[in-house]
């Protein structure tokens, strides 16, 4: 029982230091960085001169905006596995070592999680570190309530949802295009 866990913790692990080190990672998890942390840069500049902005707004809006542009990472990122599966010839290696298909499917559907939840954790830190920036310039009290109760509610939950249907349309049409479409078209 223990040899399952291990070797889909394995598999995660591998899988998701594999997706950090792609090109198309690295390109739309950092335009998915950018984009909420520069509206919370100019959410902390209009408060410093002088803004009345609604309370939780500059928390809530970069990450309303990175939940959109992480279904647009998850639909490229997670539709493909597949495809790169059989290119990269892993069933012919798998097929060599002691562990079954659902443990595989589980460690990688575990491993591009777990580097989707560390992009999310990225725009959680950068967007509080602007924040805190904003309270040396402005005095304002600061909450962390906004960002956590925003992460832990919407953006976690959200992202295992369309992971998973993506992961399983992926597995079911086995065209990364159509699953990329039909996933933003759902957004």
């Amino acid at each position: 029982m223990l040899s399952i866990f291990y070797n889909v913790w394995g598999v995660a692990r591998y899988e998701r230091k594999m997706l950090l080190r792609t090109t198309k990672f690295r390109i739309l998890g950092g335009l998915g960085m950018s984009i909420p942390v520069l509206l919370g840069i100019g959410f902390a500049i209009a408060e410093a001169n002088g803004a009345e902005l609604p309370v939780g707004i500059d928390s809530y809006v970069p990450f309303l905006v990175y939940s959109f542009l992480q279904t647009i990472v998850i639909a490229f990122i997670v539709g493909d596995f597949r495809a790169a599966d059989e290119q990269a010839h892993i069933y012919e290696v798998v097929a060599g070592r002691p562990i079954s298909t659902a443990e595989l499917v589980a460690g990688k559907y575990l491993g591009i999680v777990s580097a989707l939840v560390f992009l999310s954790l990225g725009v959680l830190l950068l967007t509080l570190s602007i924040q805190a920036a904003k309270i040396s310039m402005t005095g304002n009290p600061f909450t962390i309530k906004p960002y956590i109760s925003y992460l832990v509610l919407m953006n976690l939950p959200a992202l295992i949802f369309m992971s998973s249907v993506t992961f399983f349309l992926g597995a079911v049409l086995r065209r990364q295009a159509a699953v990329a479409l039909i996933v933003i078209v759902y957004l």
